[in-house]
């Protein structure tokens, strides 16, 4: 994807609401920050029921992101549309090799909800943080960020906060990840260019 617009930002997410770790991990898994990423992408996939839309880059790089409730009009946006997409990639608390029990449960929600940050527009955004166990399908060491294919077929691109965690894993490695998962709160159709105007 056509990366246009780079803010960092920080999304205060809400505390642990379902017991998933303990009060340690709990305390880890208290604050994700995330990045907020402009893109124009083709629309590859929309699933309207839970809210996620799959975006192919021009380099062919694909992406799904949960559509915050923030965005009106979703049903109006069509598969083979170009859009311009604001949304927040999740910067991954950690990456490893998972364990076994991983493996049995490679999908788990460890935070569900939270708020825009106050330097940003009211979004009014609400996503959840998770641990997936996925396969490495990108690595972009100088940008600190790695593409994975999930348990269920979607990809999410996150970022690392220590580079250092990027040295180890290779292409097609299995890695247990913990991230938000990219929530978009702002999906429009870019509109065509006049007849003779470039």
């Amino acid at each position: 994807m056509k990366i246009e617009h780079l803010r960092l930002s920080t999304l205060a997410v809400c505390a642990l609401t379902l017991g998933l770790a303990s009060p340690t991990r709990a305390e880890e898994h208290a604050r994700s920050f995330e990045q907020l990423v402009t893109v124009t992408a083709r629309v590859e996939k929309i699933d309207l029921q839970n809210r996620e839309v799959t975006l192919k880059g021009p380099l062919g790089n694909v992406e799904t992101v949960i559509v915050g409730p923030e965005v009106t009009r979703l049903n109006e946006i069509k598969v083979g549309d170009e859009v311009t997409a604001d949304y927040y990639i999740g910067i991954a608390a950690e990456l490893r090799a998972p364990t076994e029990e991983e493996k049995a449960q490679p999908f788990v929600v460890l935070e569900a909800g939270g708020k825009a940050p106050k330097t940003s527009a009211p979004a009014g955004a609400a996503g959840r943080t998770v641990r997936v166990v996925a396969t490495v399908e990108g690595l972009d060491r100088p940008s600190q960020t790695v593409t994975l294919k999930g348990p269920m077929g979607r990809y999410v691109t996150v970022r690392v906060e220590d580079p250092a965690v990027l040295m180890k894993p290779r292409l097609g490695d299995t890695v247990v990840v913990t991230a938000a998962e990219a929530l978009a709160v702002s999906v429009e159709k870019v509109k065509p260019k006049a007849a003779g105007k470039k």
